[in-house]
């Protein structure tokens, strides 16, 4: 058994990464394993009460990043509970991996970088993005492209920084281990290994359940609202397009964020019917997933979309947006789900809509391949993955 301490920026907190945090650690502790957790900055403290395993202890590390203090503490951490693994939840930028390793330079642990991301995207190399494409200004649109290619170029050297001070690098799909060499520049990858992340609720039985519960005529969002990554609006406008002509279904967006409020105006002010706003939801949505038929995710910005297996597992059919490598993991397109191409078409999203609302026979026939689809993601699954490179890593 092993002594495992994760480092991550913000915990406990509401988020993917601090989410997958949360259910990795107390799957570990529940296989034998002795787990801590340290944190630069402690939002909602509560969440550890309610969420994680009373054995695991919560550490306080603090801004600035590189002050000596955190390389203390850090370091009677390691004395203290003896530690085998580190699993850095936050290796980028590259200076946490500095820190790390100014730790545990007299300590014999192993360090894992998880890159909870893809390796070429970012919301800021975005927005950048974004900005560049719709000004007039020739000016502007060549300066932010000077900007854009800096940025990944620095991204680039941030990657291979970590890879390099690093013990095993872990990213969430095989595609993006071509991606990684490239942006990064490094001549072998032989410390890169592909690990999706799980399933972080708790899931149905089996698939009959969902049958005897039966499914509403609903499309499903969830998630935060902005417009720099999600890109919510692309849902309200598909709907938009054809909710007169399905008068017996609804859209339901589970979430909030910078955009609700455009949005909801967006409803009113041009009478689309039969939106729900449920507004942020600090429960795992499962009830909205055992009742949706359609799940809808736009995003320009997605790591590995933990809501869209998170939906599959409850039958819920994912239409999405191929904006991300990793989507081609989970879904079967066509099978399992549908993945719309790039670059964005709202006619694309409609045509997958259309597909399943007109033909409940298909939408019945997909929710099945999606739960089925879904149990490759399973907890079990995804922990044994993690202990088999721990124990590899620790046999070397």
């Amino acid at each position: 058994m092993a002594n495992i301490l994760f480092i991550i920026g913000l915990y406990p907190n509401y988020g993917g990464t601090e989410k997958v945090t949360t259910v990795l650690a107390n799957a570990f502790v529940d296989r034998g394993h002795k787990v801590t957790i340290a944190s630069f900055e402690q939002p909602h403290p509560e969440l550890k009460d309610e969420e994680l395993n009373a054995s695991i202890q919560l550490v306080a590390l603090g801004f600035p990043l590189r002050k000596k203090s955190n390389v203390s503490i850090l370091e009677k951490v390691l004395d203290s509970k003896n530690i085998d693994v580190i699993i850095n939840q936050w290796c980028l930028p590259y200076y946490v991996t500095s820190l790390i390793n100014k730790a545990r330079k007299k300590h014999n642990c192993i360090l894992i970088s998880a890159l909870h991301g893809v390796p070429d995207q970012n919301k800021r190399l975005l927005t950048i993005l974004h900005h560049k494409n719709t000004t007039e200004n020739p000016v502007k649109r060549f300066l932010y492209g000077q900007v854009h290619k800096a940025m990944v170029f620095v991204t680039g050297l941030n990657l291979k920084y970590v890879y390099k001070h690093t013990d095993q690098y872990v990213v969430l799909s095989k595609s993006f281990i071509k991606t990684f060499k490239t942006l990064s520049k490094i001549n072998e990858s032989s410390k890169i290994r592909a690990i999706a992340n799980p399933v972080t609720i708790e899931a149905p039985q089996n698939f009959d359940y969902l049958e005897e519960k039966g499914k509403e005529n609903s499309i499903l969002y969830v998630g935060r609202m902005d417009h720099a990554n999600k890109r919510v609006h692309r849902v309200v406008e598909a709907w938009e397009e054809i909710h007169l002509k399905y008068q017996d279904w609804k859209l339901v967006l589970v979430g909030d964020g910078p955009e609700k409020k455009t949005l909801e105006s967006y409803v009113k002010t041009n009478g689309v019917e039969r939106v729900v706003f449920e507004g942020f939801k600090k429960e795992a949505p499962i009830a909205f997933y055992e009742q949706a038929s359609v799940l809808l995710l736009t995003s320009d910005l997605e790591g590995f979309g933990l809501v869209v297996i998170e939906g599959m597992i409850y039958g819920v059919v994912p239409i999405v947006y191929g904006s991300y490598s990793a989507i081609y993991d989970i879904i079967e397109n066509g099978k399992s789900g549908f993945i719309t191409p790039a670059p964005y078409h709202k006619s694309n999203t409609v045509e997958q809509l259309e597909k399943l609302l007109s033909d409940r026979t298909l939408c019945q026939k997909m929710s099945k391949a999606a739960y089925e689809r879904a149990e490759h993601f399973a907890l079990d699954r995804i922990v044994t993955e993690w202990e088999n490179m721990i124990e590899e890593l620790c046999e070397k």
